[in-house]
């Protein structure tokens, strides 16, 4: 089976104030911290880091089609696809044998719920019933190419809605740790240097 990789290092950190990605950890950018674990699993030639080795979208649905005409000379060489993503660069080498493994058509980490859900109409969700989609996923790689370059999907925030909308394929969940934390806030970053020492590379 051979697996290509894209890591979504595209954005604006709009939130955060900066281009996120290239802050720096321990001396290298986040991207690189992620691209450096893929790479233990994945050969580098079949990774491609949007916003350093292609340009980033203006949407995450964008950048993830970078990736994707990035890849289109291999393209017929690949069973399957991972989508990382810069801001959660702490992913573990046992996690990336989980997805690497399962053979589901779309495959996503999750995080279970630990506060109270409630709707913007009041209406209070049971949250035992609900997972919050992390990254990375891993998909079939035919499926996944064809149905975001049918051109009908232009702005969605997780990739396994993608396989649900074209196909109806749920995805298959691993349920993920604290590592996979999102860099969203400049104040995060501080969280992220403390789980490093736990989850070094």
């Amino acid at each position: 089976m051979r697996i290509a990789a894209i890591i979504l290092a595209g954005g604006q950190g709009t939130r955060f104030g900066a281009k996120k990605q290239f802050i720096e950890l321990n001396g290298k950018p986040l991207w690189r911290h992620a691209r450096d674990r893929i790479t233990k699993f994945i050969n580098n030639e079949d990774i491609v880091v949007v916003g350093v080795d292609t340009a980033g979208g203006v949407t995450r649905s964008q950048s993830v089609i970078n990736g994707l005409n990035a890849l289109t000379d291999r393209a017929n060489t690949y069973d399957r696809l991972i989508i990382a993503e810069a801001a959660r660069p702490l992913i573990t080498s046992g996690q990336l044998g989980q997805i690497t493994t399962i053979t589901n058509p779309s495959c996503t980490f999750v995080m279970p719920l630990t506060s109270t859900v409630v709707t913007r109409d009041g209406d209070y969700l049971d949250r035992n019933k609900l997972y919050k989609l992390s990254t990375p996923v891993a998909f079939d790689f035919n499926l996944f190419r064809e149905a975001y370059l049918s051109g009908k999907y232009h702005d969605f925030t997780d990739d396994t809605r993608i396989m649900y909308e074209h196909y109806g394929i749920r995805p298959y969940f691993l349920e993920g740790g604290e590592n996979l934390f999102k860099v969203t806030y400049p104040k995060d970053i501080a969280i992220l240097e403390l789980l490093l020492g736990q989850y070094p590379e």
